[in-house]
């Protein structure tokens, strides 16, 4: 169901200035651990009306703290298995984006969720249905991510220019556009 045409689309859908003010400037320096640019990322991920990030709530706050504090256990050696320990009951959505930052995996979140049930099963869910739970956001997120894998690998087989950032922002477009 997912062609390059599809990616080309619903890519065109997302708001490219997003992208270039709020996420790239900041993407290598928060993969580095740089606390001022982990929360500017965490606040584009943490969209309000008008497409504008904004500052996390008092339980997003305290769940960003958490992962601060385990920080430079995450980014030294087991990082990622003791990250995932610390993460298996809490912030399903936020722990697998910053599991996105800190280790270069494909972003999970209700609206990729949406884009690959659909495209597995052929049934669209919605946004309520697609919500991520913990536990069990790790299982979810290891089979998407190998879905992910097998459908950005298909695209540049066809389109050598398809991007893991081009493909994560068709998918989102297309499950915001799903309501």
């Amino acid at each position: 169901m997912i062609g390059v045409e599809f990616i080309r689309h619903w890519a065109a859908c997302y708001p490219e200035q997003y992208d270039n003010q709020h996420y790239f400037p900041f993407l290598e320096q928060a993969r580095r651990g740089d606390v001022g640019a982990l929360r500017r990322v965490t606040e584009w991920k943490n969209v309000g009306r008008g497409g504008r990030p904004m500052r996390l709530s008092r339980r997003k706050e305290a769940a960003f703290q958490f992962f601060l504090r385990g920080l430079p256990t995450y980014m030294g050696e087991n990082g990622r298995t003791i990250f995932r320990q610390d993460f298996f009951r809490r912030a399903p959505v936020w722990s697998t984006f910053w599991h996105h930052i800190l280790y270069a995996t494909p972003i999970f979140d209700v609206y990729t969720h949406m884009v690959w049930h659909w495209d597995v099963t052929g049934t669209i869910l919605t946004k309520r249905e697609a919500t991520i739970y913990a536990p069990g956001h790790w299982l979810a997120y290891d089979r998407y991510t190998v879905w992910f894998q097998e459908t950005l690998n298909r695209l540049q087989q066809a389109d050598a220019h398809i991007t893991e950032r081009l493909v994560d922002r068709a998918f989102v477009s297309w499950g915001e556009n799903q309501r």
